[in-house]
């Protein structure tokens, strides 16, 4: 057990020995649904699955006085086509997306110190951190934690500054040698002792102007983590992305119905070579976007929405996208009440670039039907 994870265990510890009082409470949620999906190899062979999964979390959090504030949580991934069960209890997730079916852990244990009345905070330890489009399905090109039923989380400090119409992040990540807590996907590698710290910027404003409801532009930095050639190469280079993401929205007649659009974009300065990606040759692709159609309160409480994203095979960071595939989504959302929410999605995705010798382009496609119960 190294010491992000020492840290991240007592802290729990503290919080879930604390005395019961006004100060202290518990929270969390429990989703669970039916997963299906279909792949198409490039090889034109055709496999299935299909299997019942759920996700659930339990927090307790509280304040420890003086500006001080303390959460934990653990979280579990279960599906019935599961083969073990373990607590996984490390300073790396085992895969791009977190946890693997059966394994639990835990994925919040942090200080906060908010000072007064303040306008920042500084959070230290293992959390949770997202920024997501602002409508139905909160997709990112980059930073966006424990998405659908996955689990995952960062481990080291995060930096906030309110003002009255931007907030300003600033979190520095600890990356294992052994791999991230999070989607950073390969030829990302962290063995390289600079690669130890990334860092991920951001500033979004949630004030609206005009029909604009938000604006966010975000940086992330990893240092000495893109292996350009290949695992196997020893040369590596800084990766650095950038992104820029907004939604508008507006009314749609007299019965509460709204149109709301949102749209990101991202581009990456260093990008590894296609050969490393199994895309073909030269350098892969730097410029990727997502956009999205939706309309709110089709009825009270029933929204719908449709994504597209074209994500480039040198686009290593995000969690919603693969890299070099397309993606097409169809949601429908009900808020059946505060503690209750139902989803369904269909998905399409595909391959974009292919080496010559690819006979064809891979395609996945799925979808799930789930409930969320928030306690």
């Amino acid at each position: 057990m190294h010491i992000p994870s020492t840290l991240a265990f007592a802290l729990l510890l503290a919080v879930g020995g604390a005395h019961a009082g006004d100060r202290w409470q518990t929270s969390g949620d429990i989703r669970f649904g039916y997963v299906s999906s279909e792949t198409r190899a490039r090889s034109g062979a055709v496999s299935d699955a299909d299997s019942f999964r759920a996700r659930a979390r339990l927090r307790a959090s509280g304040e420890l006085g003086s500006g001080w504030h303390a959460s934990g949580r653990v979280a579990a991934r279960l599906d019935t086509d599961q083969s073990d069960a373990g607590f996984w209890l490390r300073d790396y997730a085992p895969g791009p997306a977190g946890l693997e079916d059966g394994q639990a852990t835990i994925d919040e244990a942090y200080l906060e110190y908010r000072p007064g009345e303040s306008p920042w905070s500084l959070r230290l330890g293992r959390f949770q951190a997202a920024f997501g489009l602002a409508d139905i399905m909160k997709k990112s090109l980059d930073q966006n934690d424990s998405t659908s039923f996955d689990i995952t989380w960062v481990d080291g400090a995060w930096w906030q500054w309110r003002g009255s119409d931007w907030t300003t992040h600033a979190i520095v990540r600890h990356n294992d040698r052994q791999g991230p807590t999070g989607a950073l996907r390969r030829p990302l590698d962290f063995a390289d002792s600079g690669s130890r710290a990334g860092l991920f910027l951001a500033a979004e404003s949630r004030t609206r102007v005009g029909p604009v409801l938000q604006r966010m532009v975000t940086l992330t930095w990893l240092p000495s983590a893109l292996r350009p050639n290949g695992l196997a190469d020893p040369a590596v280079e800084d990766y650095l992305a950038a992104t820029a993401k907004a939604t508008a929205e507006w009314p749609l007649g007299a019965d509460g119905t709204r149109f709301r659009l949102g749209g990101e974009i991202g581009y990456a300065a260093n990008t590894p070579r296609r050969e490393a990606m199994d895309s073909g040759t030269g350098d892969s692709d730097a410029l990727s976007w997502q956009a999205s159609l939706n309309l709110m309160d089709i009825r009270p409480g029933h929204d719908f929405g449709i994504a597209y994203g074209r994500v480039a095979d040198g686009w290593l960071v995000s969690s919603d996208f693969r890299p070099n595939d397309t993606t097409l989504e169809a949601r429908w959302v009900w808020h059946a009440s505060p503690d209750w929410q139902l989803d369904a999605r269909v998905r399409r995705r595909e391959e974009i670039d292919l080496p010559r010798s690819a006979p064809g382009a891979r395609r996945d496609d799925d979808l799930y039907v789930r409930a969320t119960w928030k306690f």
